[in-house]
C-alpha cells in the first residue's frame, strides 16, 4: 500500500444495526455481526486460515503466501470487521470482511473492502450477502464512496458480482498480479471498481431481520 493509515474503528456506529439475520441459498439462516475486541482467539485462526486458503487461490489477494498470524491481524483487523456465522450453537463462519479506509485524510471518505468465504460455504451466496451489507454499513459508518484497487481479472465471478450490484469499473491494470502454478509463472490483469454509496438506503435500527 503506498499510504499508511493509521489502525481505527468506526464499528460503533454500526451497533444498534446488528447482528441481522439473513437466509442464504441453501435456506442455511446466518447472522452478520461485528467483530468486538477482544476478539475471540478461535475466530481469529479461522479468519487466518481462510485467507491463508483465498492468498495461495491467486484470485482475491495480492499477498503471497503463508502470511502469518501477526502479519494477517495487522492487515485484516486494522479497522473493522465483520462475520456472517452460522446461527446455531456451533456458530461457523460463513464468510467475513473488513471495512477500512482505501486512502488518509481528505480521501478517507472513500473505503475499500475485503472479502473472504471459506471453500466449504461457497455457491451458497455467501458473497453477495456479504457485498450487499458491506455497501449499506460502509455507509452508516461515514464512507461515501467505494473503491476497489485491483480485482483480477481471472476471477470473473467476482467482477460480475460487483457489477451486478452497481459497481462501476475505472480503470484497468495490465499484468497487475504474477500467478504461480507447477513452476510456471505467469501475470493476469486486473479492473479497478468504483461505487457511490451517497444513494444506499441504510438498513433500520432493530430490523425484524437482526432479531
Amino acid at each position: 500500500m503506498a499510504y499508511h493509515i493509521e489502525s481505527a474503528s468506526r464499528g460503533t456506529r454500526a451497533e444498534a444495526h446488528l447482528p441481522r439475520r439473513t437466509t442464504l441459498r441453501n435456506g442455511q439462516v446466518a447472522l452478520l455481526d461485528l467483530l468486538r475486541e477482544p476478539y475471540d482467539d478461535e475466530d481469529v485462526k479461522t479468519l487466518h486460515a481462510t485467507f491463508s486458503q483465498v492468498v495461495d487461490e491467486q484470485l482475491g489477494y495480492p499477498q503471497v503466501g503463508p502470511v502469518t498470524l501477526d502479519a494477517f491481524k495487522a492487515y485484516y483487523f486494522s479497522h473493522d470487521v465483520f462475520v456472517l456465522r452460522s446461527q446455531d450453537a456451533l456458530g461457523d463462519i460463513f464468510g467475513a470482511f473488513y471495512i477500512k479506509p482505501n486512502f488518509p485524510g481528505r480521501c478517507s471518505h472513500i473505503c475499500n473492502h475485503g472479502f473472504m468465504v471459506p471453500p466449504p460455504h461457497r455457491n451458497k451466496g455467501v458473497g453477495t450477502v456479504l457485498a450487499k451489507n458491506a455497501l449499506w454499513l460502509s455507509k452508516l459508518m461515514g464512507y461515501e464512496y467505494v473503491y476497489y484497487n485491483l480485482v483480477f481479472t481471472d476471477n470473473k465471478h467476482a467482477i460480475h458480482a460487483y457489477k451486478k450490484l452497481g459497481f462501476e469499473q475505472t480503470g484497468f491494470v495490465p499484468r497487475a498480479g504474477r500467478v504461480t502454478r507447477a513452476g510456471v509463472t505467469t501475470y493476469q490483469d486486473a479492473v479497478q471498481l468504483h461505487f457511490d454509496l451517497r444513494s444506499v438506503e441504510i438498513e433500520p435500527e432493530n430490523s425484524p431481520e437482526g432479531r
